[in-house]
């Protein structure tokens, strides 16, 4: 599996209200986190911990900027080092606003708007930007199997039934959401049953998580969206290559 721990760069003083949601949803997606809670201890270095191991070292980062942000020395500090480690090509960064509108973000800031970036509030929640976050992480993912795309999985799907569902699905009209998650899913069974002896349990934990997670998300009638079937397929891409 690749490295795709994401250090999580926020001011403490937002850490109930969209930090802890964000990591709650990345570990349902079985995406390991950098965050300070759950990495750090009484006693640690913080400048080895939390700046090399975390901010430095991890692959992927995302940058909650909010007011408080903008006035947390400490932020700033971890935002500097995911700056220069984006720029070396070293990282991929994920910035979220939070309660804060891009005309806002003070000069020091402003290389996030360079990027694509997403706005969330209070009241809407981080599933959205969770979603777009582990589709890029299981792309990138993609990139480094020998089979790389979803349209080219059928050559090495040999059983029948496997072969049905995915012609089945091939059919079903683009805008028929449920009804792609509820074909994909079944394709996920028949497959997981093949591979659970036998494949990489690292594998398939995130891939059964992503699953599982949307597949109950379409149960409970939550609405998805094109990204969340980009996620399931690129799941799916990394099951059959375990084949």
């Amino acid at each position: 599996m690749v490295n795709d721990r994401v250090f999580i760069c926020f001011s403490a003083k937002d850490r109930y209200t969209i930090a802890e949601p964000i990591a709650y949803h990345l570990r349902n997606y079985g995406i390991p986190t950098w965050y300070d809670r759950d990495n750090l201890l009484v006693s640690d270095d913080r400048m080895k911990k939390n700046l090399v191991e975390g901010a430095y070292e991890s692959p992927y980062a995302i940058v909650i900027i909010s007011h408080n942000t903008i006035d947390s020395p400490c932020a700033c500090e971890e935002i500097d080092i995911v700056r220069n480690t984006h720029e070396n090509g070293t990282k991929v960064v994920f910035p979220v606003l939070y309660e804060i509108l891009p005309d806002e973000i003070p000069d020091k800031l402003k290389w996030i708007k360079r990027l694509i970036f997403k706005e969330v509030t209070s009241t809407s929640g981080t599933r959205e930007v969770c979603n777009h976050i582990a589709c890029r992480i299981t792309a990138d993912w993609i990139q480094t199997l020998r089979t790389k795309n979803f349209s080219e999985i059928e050559h090495q799907l040999t059983d029948s039934t496997i072969q049905n569902y995915y012609q089945v699905y091939q059919q079903i009209d683009a805008s028929n959401l449920n009804a792609r998650v509820a074909i994909l899913y079944c394709i996920y069974i028949a497959l997981y049953n093949k591979l659970s002896n036998n494949g990489s349990i690292d594998s398939l934990c995130l891939v059964s998580h992503v699953f599982e997670r949307l597949m109950n998300e379409t149960k409970l009638n939550l609405s998805i969206d094109y990204r969340e079937i980009r996620l399931l397929e690129n799941s799916m891409v990394i099951l059959v290559n375990m084949l």
